[in-house]
């Protein structure tokens, strides 16, 4: 198993998406109506606040969270793109930058927070707490060539057998998924020991999704951003009228209490290289 600090793994990977999300938001200011760039920093807003809540770091997560709402608004054509909106996100990057080195709690960084996303929701149309959505002030940017399939998606995955020692919560992933449409999901067993040569600290179980709505492949990559590299994945699109695709699965479970299959074997541990694995399981009752 790596002994590589997870904390420090999603800070290596979160640095590299900050840079991508703010050399994207620099590229709006001269070009306010490119949905290619507006989608660009949601999907690195939305990437990091669901890593980060993977990894424990809820105050960016919860921080972060704002800033994918306001793109998610401009890409529905709720608010436009403007370049006050730019120049206040561009703010909010620095302060995602330090609460990702950040160690504890900082009360005054918290204030300093609030009084970042006070700006945003004024520049968003709308007080922080108010339920209602911003009067509309534009058309939907005209939509990107992305890889949408109107059938839907066909997800399978594994995650590396030491993937939930190192620390990726597998439950939080599929989560995600669900935030990107109506997600039909059952786990695979075919490759989890009998419970007498069971290790409990590595991963068995493999996933079946079948994903329906507007979710594109990009999105889709996006969920795994942080353990691609390291894990089997398959994305293929369905056609219009397919049914769910069928296989020797069953309904899903609880991940952390995987029943004893028939299979006799156990997967040999992969020793890959340790970035991009998420870290160590957040406990119960965390959020994405």
């Amino acid at each position: 198993m790596s002994e590589q600090d997870p904390a420090a793994a999603f800070r290596i990977e979160a640095a590299d998406l900050l840079d991508a999300t703010e050399q994207a938001l620099l590229d709006l200011t001269h070009d306010l109506a490119s949905r290619d760039l507006v989608d660009t920093v949601f999907r690195g807003m939305h990437t990091l606040k669901g890593s980060g809540a993977m990894f424990g770091f809820d105050a960016l997560a919860a921080f972060t969270h704002h800033c994918e709402t306001a793109f998610d608004k401009v890409r529905k054509g709720v608010v436009p793109a403007s370049a006050e909106l730019v120049a206040i996100t561009l703010g909010a990057m620095d302060h995602m930058r330090t609460l990702v080195d950040l160690e504890g709690d900082d009360p005054a960084l918290e204030e300093a927070g609030n009084a970042i996303l006070e700006r945003l929701h004024t520049a968003l149309g709308s007080a922080p707490e108010a339920g209602g959505e911003a009067t509309p002030a534009a058309q939907p940017l005209p939509t990107a060539n992305a890889t949408a399939a109107p059938g839907g998606w066909h997800i399978v995955f594994r995650l590396p057998a030491e993937a939930m020692a190192n620390g990726t919560n597998p439950l939080i992933l599929l989560d995600e998924m669900r935030e990107l449409g109506d997600a039909e999901v059952r786990v695979l067993t075919d490759t989890v020991p009998p419970l007498d040569e069971l290790d409990p600290t590595l991963c068995y179980l493999g996933w079946d999704v079948t994903l329906k709505g507007p979710a594109t492949r990009e999105d889709i990559e996006d969920v795994f951003i942080f353990v691609m590299d390291d894990m089997d994945l398959s994305i293929e699109a369905l056609e219009s009228d397919a049914p769910p695709a069928a296989g020797a699965v069953q309904s899903a479970a609880p991940a952390s209490a995987p029943a004893p299959a028939e299979s006799p074997r156990s997967p040999a541990p992969r020793s890959r290289a340790p970035l991009r694995k998420a870290c160590a399981c957040p406990p119960a009752g965390s959020t994405s």
